[in-house]
């Protein structure tokens, strides 16, 4: 297999090769570079996936060699076998290359660390019209830290930040990582009474807080939280009312405090993920599984300090952070930080700013093109999207790379425990994106068991996708030794159902755990049917994911009532809201005589949502 992709940004352009350059494949390759105007040129060849090279691709590096100079390109990712070639012919002499490295060699330092190595007047962040440089982050993080220090905060705290995206969340994170304490991050559409069950299983002592949608009143938000019952005992505001700037004069006094050098090893992060028990678990990580778990499939996209990022991703996702945090702190890009996640918001982001990278859930992007102001020109400087979260069909992928020819559109499956674990690759086909979530990450080994026997299965049979590897989880905090998700051996069962194609890539096609993911949103069914259960004209609940064109899967609540009872929907809603956050109420409520069931007694899930489907008028998947 060969083939190609050729990045443009301004006069840089990047040509990517996969596969072997011979007699065969060599053409395409020449004739791609006949296209590129080489009057001002700077061109590199990344050869990390390109396996071997012959005398016949040989010479089109030649012919491109002759109208440009030893400073105005260059191959990287040279491996072993295209080295000797290279030697052996004496192109050695005439072209300036350089070997391929272990591209994890460049994380073995700590969040805290990184972000001191990126000091400088070089724009990081934008937010409300504002660039903030490195050195504005070095500044305000370091103020924000002494602030927490001197309300308790100290290595090894948990300290949760919930708030909407914003600077003040960058800096509070940076802050935390000065002092050694743990991050915890904290999703922002909870209600108060589930931010304090978090803080129970986080161990959250201080809340960091900020924009939160559904708080209306501080007053009665924190008496929910400071009531002596909760593990929280302080929170500091973070708001982006709060203008740290204005408090920049206290820095010189402050600057050479919290010097500690952390190991990059040591526990930084937590982030929460939900389970089929309906109960969140706390995946304890470290800047080491979060740095290098991005880092080679960044490389793969040839992200550069030139690109540009527009981060609506919520920063307490994984997905949100590796853009946010991960990606910049390792490659130096300008992050965009919209105000808001509306289509509007972010279509004038990408527009004003020229972002040129946009990792998204397939949810946001069908919105956006889909909305009065879109249009293709506005999105033009787009030239790579990562969707994840949900599965795009064919049409759609079409839809979209029609609208946004530039845009390279990939695939990526990954999880809290492990943030990306497969991701098709930057020139991979329709096909592949449609069908796999790609091949696996580098350093991620993927084994694929029996749902029973937990034994391999041979490549091309279905069973539960485990993993193992160096980046993922450190470990479940707090919980007993039979509830830790690593076996014996080291590996990781995902919980999802996959099988390897012939060709190594992975391909989704269920999950054994019952979660319903709706938007990119991973939603427990047990939790939501728990607060229903509590309503008292309901006998029995079962809730479950129905299909949706955009979002992937709604809510929906099939319901048993007791005798003579009645139901209000709306009523239900509005109650609903007071306990669980807005995404987790249902979308539908389908009341039922009785659910099938299996012989064995349990429920046929199966046959419930065929016939639930029936009845909302759905189509099948």
């Amino acid at each position: 297999m060969f083939n190609y992709s050729v990045v443009k940004n301004g006069n840089k352009v990047t040509v990517s090769t996969i596969g072997v350059i011979d007699t065969d494949t060599a053409p395409k390759l020449s004739e791609a570079l006949l296209e590129l105007d080489y009057s001002d040129l700077d061109l590199t060849f990344d050869f990390n996936e390109t396996e071997y090279i012959t005398s016949a691709g040989l010479r089109v590096l030649l012919v491109a060699r002759k109208k440009l100079s030893d400073e105005t390109m260059r191959i990287i990712n040279v491996n072993d076998s295209i080295e000797e070639v290279f030697q052996i012919s004496g192109f050695s002499d005439i072209l300036n290359y350089s070997k391929k490295q272990d591209t994890r060699a460049n994380c073995r330092l700590s969040f805290k660390e990184l972000q001191k190595k990126r000091i400088s007047d070089i724009p990081a962040y934008v937010y409300l019209n504002k660039e903030y440089t490195w050195k504005d982050v070095e500044v305000y993080s370091q103020i924000i830290a002494d602030d927490l220090a001197k309300i308790g905060v100290k290595k090894g705290s948990h300290v949760g930040i919930c708030s909407m995206n914003s600077i003040n969340w960058i800096f509070t994170f940076f802050a935390l990582q000065k002092l050694g304490a743990i991050a915890v991050l904290v999703n922002f559409g909870l209600k108060p009474n589930e931010v304090a069950s978090l803080a129970e299983i986080g161990d959250i002592t201080h809340l960091c807080y900020g924009e939160i949608p559904g708080m209306t009143s501080f007053d009665m938000y924190s008496s929910l939280l400071l009531d002596g019952k909760s593990y929280i005992k302080y929170m500091y505001n973070i708001s982006p009312s709060i203008n740290f700037e204005t408090r920049v004069s206290e820095y010189e006094a402050i600057k050479d405090k919290y010097a500690e050098v952390f190991h990059p090893d040591d526990p930084s992060v937590v982030i929460f993920t939900s389970g089929s028990t309906g109960k969140p678990k706390a995946v304890l990580l470290s800047s080491y599984n979060l740095l290098n778990s991005i880092y080679s499939t960044s490389v793969q996209t040839g992200l550069t300090k030139d690109d540009r990022i527009c981060a609506f991703l919520p920063f307490f996702h994984i997905f949100g952070f590796g853009s946010s945090i991960s990606i910049p702190l390792l490659f130096g890009p300008l992050v965009c930080i919209p105000e808001s996640s509306k289509p509007d918001t972010l279509i004038r982001i990408i527009d004003e700013y020229k972002c040129t990278i946009f990792n998204t859930v397939p949810t946001m992007m069908f919105a956006i093109i889909q909305h009065p102001n879109f249009t293709p020109a506005k999105l033009s400087t787009l030239r790579s999207s990562a969707l994840g979260g949900a599965a795009t069909s064919e049409t759609q992928m079409k839809m979209l790379q029609n609208l946004l020819p530039n845009n390279h559109f990939s695939n990526v499956y990954g999880m809290s425990e492990n943030a990306i674990i497969s991701c098709t690759k930057y020139i991979d086909t329709i096909e592949h994106m449609t069908q796999t979530v790609g091949c696996p990450a580098e350093g991620i080994e993927i084994e694929i068991r029996d749902i029973t026997t937990g034994k391999k299965v041979p490549n091309g049979q279905p069973g539960e996708i485990c993993i193992r590897s160096k980046e993922m989880i450190v470990c479940y905090y707090h919980l007993p030794i039979e509830k830790q998700p690593l076996d014996d051996e080291g590996w990781l069962a995902t919980g999802d159902l996959g099988l390897i194609l012939p060709d190594g890539y992975l391909k989704l096609v269920g999950r054994a755990k019952d979660l319903i993911i709706r938007g990119g949103e991973n939603i427990s069914p047990s939790e939501v049917a728990e607060a229903m259960s509590q309503f008292d004209e309901i006998a029995d609940v079962k809730v479950i994911g129905v299909p949706h064109e955009i979002l992937g899967e709604e809510v929906c609540a099939v319901i048993i009532l007791k005798d003579g009872a009645t139901f209000d929907a709306e009523n239900a809603k509005q109650v609903l809201l007071t306990k669980i956050a807005k995404f987790k109420v249902p979308a539908h409520f389908v009341i039922v005589d009785k659910f099938p069931l299996l012989g064995s007694g349990k429920i046929d899930a199966i046959t419930l949502k065929k016939d639930v489907m029936t009845k909302l008028g759905i189509k099948g998947e």
